[in-house]
């Protein structure tokens, strides 16, 4: 697999002659890619049917003769101001029934035919234009799908497609009143065009029609995604992605995979740093399709769109190239190639600055993608996994025990924070997943999930660790008759009550103390050992953890050092401290620091230093405390 280093460039953005230039010293910087063309429909399309790609060709021409190959993005994410005065209704609409006006991006519904005759038009347009170029290499669809709150519209073409859609999933009316239980609060369905999404209410919505509208939501964007790529695949052979997003839950990306030819996502700090949420996201898009992704851009420093934004050192830059290539990437594009001093995005860093002068992002950049260009794609080898599935995320949005608990952060980040912290690779699984060579196996609060997968894991051989909630709903977001469905007989144990907690709950195992939190459950005790005791007033006689041969069930949400605890009960060994990035390969293992501080580590009785944002390879092997 070809490796691909380079930047998002913007020619739209700067003078006509700057192009040449701009090719001269990406060159030097060791580019060998660029993304173009994700934002310019009305630089291409000045007006209705009026087209002009003479900026483009010039790139195109310009870069393929230094070297310089193209991934060419479609612009469907921003429709210009000619389009919405002559479309208005293909606006979104938001709970309220407001209109999300023209001025920013995104501003489209999904489910509007209107839009989507014009999206594929341009879309078309650009592929007949580059389709058979060779310096065009692949295709970006669009941008980041959902970003800025735009997954969920809850306009009159949503409802109309929304009823369409229902219709299909359950053929009759009485079907779907059963499922939903809508015979609550009188919500009974007499007809289809009754039905609409869930707009503003006074009170809750049933939680069956939320569960229910993020799936069609999630089904629109990938729908909206198929026809563009028909639209490109009619002339071009070239492989077709989509730029996925940071901690991004509410489109299944998992499904959403399976439209693409490769992953790429957009590598941003989301709020505080840890390297680990980095890991994280990079881990799950390898995870998609079990293969190596891309990095479509990668944040080169200070962004725009948090409320501070933060300095960072042009060194870390490096170290976020490496991260990244170590957890699968197959290459790395910065963005942006150079800061805008006009519009939305004015204080976002590039590598070049705003007078088109280099900066110190540009030479760690360099030096990264030279460290990496000749090297073999790493592929992480497995070794432990964790479960999810994008409807757990749509049902954890609902009304919960604890609606301060967040599934991804407390649940699932927690969890692969405590396997990463002792130095294990870690893998996503999902409903369809095979899961027989893995080691261990973490389910966080799995509030539903699928019968396929129940059925995996009587067989199952590895460790298995399941925290609270899990299996305790339907497919309609309906609560289980018996909790945990369909894992009664691995546990040995069943949840005969539960409750959310403000409190941190104290609880014992293996002779320590730990904290536990946000819901806590009742268990009846069937066939398993109690290993772990509640020490907080009102839950000592309940088990706080349970285990029964290889499987552990803990009856609340742990922390971290109680993951890790059961970690280690269950036979993995600490391998890393916990302030590095310990990755394995078949052939050898890879430390990264991630601190603005030198590391030091001992290895087979020697002394060997990190120093700030490095990192080194070493035969595989096992770092001590």
């Amino acid at each position: 697999m070809k490796k691909l280093f380079g930047a998002c460039y913007y020619p739209e953005h700067w003078e006509y002659e700057r192009i040449e230039k701009d090719a001269e010293i990406m060159k030097s910087l060791g580019f060998n890619v660029v993304r173009i063309g994700e934002f310019a429909w009305s630089v291409v399309e000045p007006n209705p049917g009026e087209y002009d790609f003479s900026l483009f060709d010039r790139v195109v021409d310009t870069f393929s003769k230094k070297g310089i190959e193209i991934i060419m993005g479609t612009p469907t994410a921003t429709p210009p101001a000619w389009l919405v005065e002559l479309h208005p209704e293909i606006l979104q609409e938001d709970e309220f029934g407001h209109k999300i006006n023209f001025g920013s991006r995104r501003h489209y519904c999904f489910n509007s035919q209107i839009y989507r005759k014009f999206a594929k038009r341009i879309t078309e347009k650009y592929a007949e234009r580059y389709g058979s170029s060779s310096a065009v290499i692949a295709w970006q669809i669009d941008n980041e799908y959902g970003c800025h709150n735009s997954t969920v519209c809850y306009c009159d073409d949503c409802a109309r497609e929304f009823r369409r859609w229902l219709k299909r999933k359950y053929g009759k009316l009485e079907t779907l009143n059963e499922a939903w239980g809508t015979v609550f609060w009188s919500q009974q369905y007499r007809s289809w065009e009754e039905i609409i999404p869930p707009r503003h209410t006074i009170a809750g919505h049933n939680p069956s029609l939320l569960l229910v509208s993020m799936r069609f939501s999630s089904a629109s964007a990938i729908e909206f995604h198929r026809e563009m790529a028909e639209m490109v695949r009619k002339h071009s052979s070239k492989p077709i992605t989509h730029n996925l997003m940071v901690n991004f839950t509410e489109i299944d990306y998992h499904k959403l995979s399976k439209e693409l030819d490769f992953v790429s996502w957009d590598n941003y700090i989301p709020g505080n740093y840890d390297y680990q949420l980095q890991g994280m996201n990079h881990d799950l898009m390898r995870s998609l399709k079990k293969s190596p992704f891309l990095v479509m851009e990668q944040q080169p420093g200070r962004v725009n769109w948090k409320g501070v934004n933060e300095h960072h050192q042009p060194e870390q830059l490096k170290y976020w190239i490496a991260q990244s290539m170590a957890h699968g990437a197959f290459g790395s594009l910065i963005f942006r190639y150079r800061q805008l001093p006009y519009g939305a995005e004015q204080y976002h860093s590039g590598l070049l600055n705003y007078n088109g002068e280099l900066t110190p992002r540009a030479s760690a950049a360099k030096e990264a993608f030279e460290t990496f260009k000749e090297k073999e794609v790493l592929f992480p080898v497995k070794e432990t996994a964790i479960y999810i599935d994008y409807e757990n995320f749509w049902i954890d949005t609902t009304s919960g025990l604890n609606n301060n608990y967040t599934l991804f952060s407390d649940g699932v980040f927690a969890s692969y924070k405590a396997l990463r912290e002792l130095g294990y690779n870690v893998d996503f699984v999902f409903p369809e997943d095979d899961i027989s060579e893995y080691k261990l196996l973490v389910i966080p609060s799995a509030y539903y999930i699928r019968e396929e997968f129940l059925e995996k894991l009587p067989k199952f051989k590895g460790k298995l660790i399941i925290t609270s909630m899990t299996s305790s709903k339907d497919k309609y977001n309906n609560i289980r008759l018996s909790v945990p469905h369909g894992l009664e007989e691995i546990l040995g144990i069943e949840v005969v009550d539960f409750g959310g907690t403000e409190m941190e709950l104290d609880l014992a195992f293996n002779g320590k103390r730990f904290k536990g939190g946000f819901v806590v459950e009742n268990l009846k005790i069937v066939d398993a050992e109690i290993v772990g005791e509640f020490l907080s007033s009102g839950f000592k006689e309940f088990p706080a953890i349970t285990q029964k041969g290889n499987a552990i069930y803990v009856a609340t949400i742990p922390e971290k050092n109680l993951l890790k605890e059961l970690l280690i009960s269950f036979g993995l060994e600490k391998r890393a401290k916990d302030d590095l990035e310990l990755i394995n390969f078949k052939e050898f293992s890879m430390l990264l620091n991630p601190s603005s501080e030198k590391r030091e580590i001992e290895h087979d009785g020697k002394h060997i230093y990190l120093e700030a944002y490095c990192w080194k390879t070493f035969n595989p092997f096992q770092v001590g405390q």
